[in-house]
């Protein structure tokens, strides 16, 4: 039954719960953006690795994670400590996380199989500790207010330092590499990766400190069913199998977007690295900026109009890009500005739409899971993911690729191909899926009441 009392539906939460978990993402994404935008270069332009294979590479690392991602919330979701249920994954996995994703880039003298083996490795140890520390985090939101509105303004706080995070990270990325590439170039990724996440360790343990969790009141018995039947409950969960689609073709088209960006910058448009930067700095810069207008839209249109008007504002822009051909430097920026202010509005609805379902689910079934929804759900997306790395890889193989040489010219064209184009489709797609979704604020309002009807305690007989 429901974890949290019926009171909490009308209590408010104190600005500094906002504030830490919003330093969450903060420091994840320290972790996630270079991985986004750089590690597919990294592995093709310095480590040597094959674009196809580097490109499969992730996909399985990807998939990998999302796989791990359900196990971990059920293990989180029996986690019972004087820290929480949640929280103590986040004080105990910081160093190790860091730890593992210094790992993915410390060069190595091997060669062929033996780097593939390397890279599989390295990579798929970082995704597992990853996975550890994120899915607690993500599934703490349902404990710790069950108000759609509190978790709209809560998504908006976690959103606003994910951007930041990410707006920091894609500028000092590029200039760390740069600088500590003067002296010993061969290890420049690793150092860099070093201090960033070291600094996203201590931004964790902030994080800990600064939010609280709602604990099942004592004497509170919670079935938890077999894996089996909860997937039986979530095959019946229409909003969720909707929401989980529409971020899913969402994943694949902002995937594809940040992995092409580092080789439509450099090879299409005679960028240096450091414009890369300034351009994954700016897009989740625009996005932060965008946080407040989407979460007000959100609260006044419905996430389902939020999601898609976001989504057909991004796909404008890119459509603008697609026939432009070749854009000065001012004309890219702001085109892919305007992506990003659209985009923003699916960061803002995925973290409060994903509890939304659960609330759902918990509804229909009587049995409530928010650890295992968000681990099946990022197995979802980061399938997506995967899929969209494994693509890139393979379509830079296709289109002729050739790491650090002058490329073919219809290899040049292949790349605008890549960043707009396929793009375009996945949001259009996801736009499509939305279209469907019924859960809106009201609905979910009845529904929480009568969930919290259920938890008034019967006379004995």
């Amino acid at each position: 039954m429901s974890a949290l009392p019926p009171a909490a539906t009308a209590e408010r939460l104190p600005p500094r719960r906002y504030l830490g978990y919003g330093l969450g993402d903060f420091a994840f994404n320290f972790y996630w953006l270079p991985l986004q935008v750089f590690l597919l270069k990294y592995y093709t332009d310095v480590l040597g690795l094959d674009s196809g294979a580097a490109g499969i590479i992730v996909m399985i690392c990807l998939i990998w994670d999302g796989l791990v991602d359900p196990l971990i919330g059920i293990v989180a979701n029996k986690t019972r400590t004087r820290f929480g249920r949640y929280r103590p994954y986040m004080l105990f996995g910081a160093i190790p996380l860091a730890a593992s994703f210094s790992f993915v880039f410390l060069p190595v003298p091997f060669h062929d199989t033996a780097l593939i083996v390397y890279a599989l490795a390295t990579q798929l140890l970082f995704r597992t500790v990853y996975a550890a520390v994120n899915i607690p985090y993500g599934a703490m939101m349902a404990s710790m207010t069950r108000d759609s509105m509190e978790r709209n303004w809560l998504a908006g706080a976690r959103m606003l330092f994910a951007f930041s995070g990410s707006a920091v990270v894609g500028y000092a990325t590029p200039r760390l590499v740069t600088w500590l590439g003067i002296a010993n170039p061969d290890s420049a990724y690793f150092w860099s990766a070093a201090i960033l996440s070291s600094f996203a360790t201590l931004v964790i343990f902030a994080s800990y400190g600064l939010t609280e969790e709602r604990l099942e009141p004592v004497g509170e018995q919670q079935r938890h069913p077999p894996t089996g039947e909860l997937l039986g409950m979530l095959a019946k969960n229409t909003p969720f199998l909707q929401a989980a689609a529409a971020i899913a073709l969402f994943g694949f088209a902002s995937t594809v977007t940040s992995a092409s960006l580092p080789y439509f910058v450099q090879y299409y448009m005679g960028g240096k690295a450091t414009m890369t930067g300034d351009l994954a700095s700016m897009i989740p810069f625009v996005q932060m900026l965008a946080i407040l207008p989407w979460t007000v839209i959100s609260r006044y249109t419905g996430k389902r109009v939020a999601w898609i008007s976001g989504l057909l504002i991004a796909t404008a822009a890119l459509a603008v890009l697609h026939l432009v051909g070749k854009p000065d430097t001012t004309t890219l920026f702001v085109l892919i500005a305007i992506s990003a202010f659209g985009s923003a509005a699916i960061a803002v609805n995925f973290w409060s739409i994903v509890p939304d379902t659960v609330e759902y689910g918990e509804w229909r079934s009587g049995v409530r899971v928010e650890g295992f929804v968000f681990g099946l759900v990022t197995l979802i997306q980061k399938s997506a993911l995967g899929i969209s790395s494994a693509f890139v890889g393979l379509y830079l193989t296709w289109i002729g690729y050739v790491p650090n040489q002058a490329q073919a010219p219809s290899t040049v064209e292949g790349l605008k191909y890549m960043i707009t184009l396929f793009p375009m489709l996945g949001m259009l797609a996801s736009c499509a899926v939305m279209l469907f979704y019924k859960l809106n604020a009201a609905h979910h309002a009845r529904l929480v009441a009568e969930i919290a009807a259920r938890t008034v305690v019967r006379p004995s007989a």
